[in-house]
């Protein structure tokens, strides 16, 4: 997507592979002084489109590097050739230039020293990740899984990202509560880690609450800061109190499992979780007051629950759902299976607010961008109310983090007209 037949080049490593050239060696450990104080990547202006800008990943070498692949925007696949690094020849200086647009937002990683043999599965995309790392110049990183797999991705903000400043604390904004729950499943036999948020000045009698159920609550917790994002929402106004649901499987393994269009995990969802959650809880029972989400395959997950339960989730957030499964997981189940049941179903009583990056690229055989555009089609051909919108990023919390805003906000649009005009 982003290679070319002939590699970009920086106008910055130009000049020190010149300089080089010429014999002034000490022009890399120049350069490595100044990329120590600034971080990395590098980041220059393309000329003549301020759309794009050049930006140039550098690795230096210990000693022992024979490759370095650069890997940022989706999952890696194929043989990553596309993007190997260069080496300046007779230096420690490995580097690779990508144009990339100027409002992008992303994360990457290193592989060093990459065995280049061809990605044909995404459990061979999931075997390689601890393998990868971050790049130890750059600064800013964040944990995209917690102990004991510990994940960490370093991030990329072009000079135009789009601002996410829901996502910041705010002085004078009042904080809810949060309480973490373990539960144990009778239906699945595993174990779910579940926190829920009450809002600022909760109360267990008068109205009850909006209720946002909200998978891989853990991811959105800790980077996304999503109760900080409710908050923030509620103080002013945009949205009513929420009791927010962040529910965490434990471990990838049963995520992977669980997460999609998995049966007996609907059946946990309204047998266990939610009739839990209403015991201990003053929330709604209305469908229309209430929000199932998530991303990737909670993202389908979400979509599925809905879809199972309609008369319990009328509202779905779909983060880069991924709607290409099952894939070769499950062999006899066809691709997209849940888009082609959402097709043969008579419309439910349900709304969409879906979102995915334009950047994201296939995993292997999967195509993210055609199925999500697929049930999307689908979803409106059937009459369903659908917001959609495709951010400039890759499958990436660092995204999502911002545009569950905007999702959460498409299901209470701001009023119209003068104060006076709008209904309490």
């Amino acid at each position: 997507m982003f290679a070319t037949e002939t590699p970009l080049t920086s106008p910055r490593i130009a000049e020190v592979a010149a300089a080089v050239e010429a014999g002034a060696h000490d022009t890399v450990d120049a350069l490595w002084k100044e990329v120590a104080e600034s971080g990395t990547p590098l980041m220059e202006p393309v000329v003549g489109d301020e759309s794009r800008t050049l930006v140039t990943f550098l690795w230096r070498d210990p000693g022992d590097t024979e490759n370095v692949i650069v890997l940022f925007c989706s999952a890696p696949s194929g043989d990553f050739s596309d993007f190997r690094m260069e080496r300046l020849p007779g230096t420690d200086l490995w580097y690779r230039s990508f144009a990339l647009p100027s409002d992008l937002r992303t994360t990457y990683l290193f592989s060093v020293n990459d065995s280049m043999v061809p990605v044909t599965s995404y459990a061979e995309v999931l075997r390689r990740l601890p393998e990868y790392r971050t790049d130890p110049l750059n600064p800013r990183d964040y944990t995209l899984m917690g102990n004991p797999n510990e994940f960490k991705v370093s991030v990329l903000e072009l000079p135009n990202a789009p601002r996410q400043p829901w996502n910041i604390p705010r002085k004078g904004v009042p904080k809810g509560k949060s309480r973490m729950h373990s539960m144990d499943s009778t239906i699945l036999g595993t174990r779910h880690h579940v926190a829920v948020h009450v809002p600022p000045g909760y109360r267990t009698d008068g109205d009850p609450y909006h209720v946002f159920l909200l998978f891989d609550g853990w991811s959105y917790h800790n980077f996304a800061a999503i109760t900080t994002v409710m908050e923030n929402l509620m103080y002013t106004g945009r949205i009513p109190p929420y009791v927010l649901v962040m529910h965490t499987n434990a471990d990838q393994e049963i995520r992977a499992r669980e997460l999609p269009c998995h049966e007996p995990f609907s059946e946990f969802l309204n047998q266990e979780l939610m009739p839990w959650v209403h015991e201990n809880y003053h929330i709604t029972s209305d469908p229309e007051r209430t929000v199932v989400g998530g991303s990737c395959f909670g993202g389908l997950a979400a979509a599925f629950a809905a879809f199972r339960a309609p008369e319990r989730f009328g509202n779905v957030i779909s983060q880069s759902g991924s709607y290409w499964w099952p894939g070769n997981h499950v062999p006899d189940r066809e691709d997209e299976w849940l888009t082609r049941r959402f097709e043969e179903q008579p419309k439910l009583p349900i709304r969409f607010s879906m979102d995915i990056g334009s950047l994201e690229r296939a995993i292997v055989d999967y195509d993210p961008m055609t199925t999500h555009q697929n049930m999307r089609d689908v979803l409106v051909e059937k009459g369903y109310e659908v917001d959609y919108r495709e951010y400039i990023g890759g499958h990436d919390m660092i995204c999502w983090r911002g545009t569950i805003v905007d999702r959460l906000l498409s299901f209470h649009p701001k009023p119209e007209g003068p104060p006076a005009q709008r209904k309490k």
